[in-house]
């Protein structure tokens, strides 16, 4: 597949998250992909959410070890754990996911 393109049509029902996504693919025909993400009860910590909160903020993992008084590397772990729990590729689709879950 080449590419993705993704519509702007998430819909939130019976606790599920689902989103539509059109997918190019090799034949340069656009597919039709529907996902669905049951809504868990909050997978995450309290810290790991402190932590995500500031993500999203924009603080750097530097200033939220600061910030919460803990070392960098466990800033970094948190994050990882996140990024794992979620089944994302990196810290902004975390935040975006847990924002579109209720989580954050």
């Amino acid at each position: 597949m080449r590419g993705t393109e993704r519509a702007d049509r998430n819909i939130k029902l019976n606790h599920k998250l689902i989103s539509e996504y059109r997918i190019l693919n090799a034949a340069n025909n656009y597919v039709r992909v529907i996902e669905q993400l049951t809504e868990m009860t909050n997978p995450l910590t309290k810290r790991e959410i402190e932590v995500l909160k500031l993500v999203k903020e924009g603080f750097l993992s530097k200033e939220i070890s600061d910030k919460l008084t803990i070392s960098f590397h466990t800033v970094n772990t948190h994050r990882q754990r996140v990024i794992e729990k979620l089944g994302v590729n990196n810290s902004m689709e975390a935040v975006v996911l847990a924002s579109k879950l209720g989580l954050l």
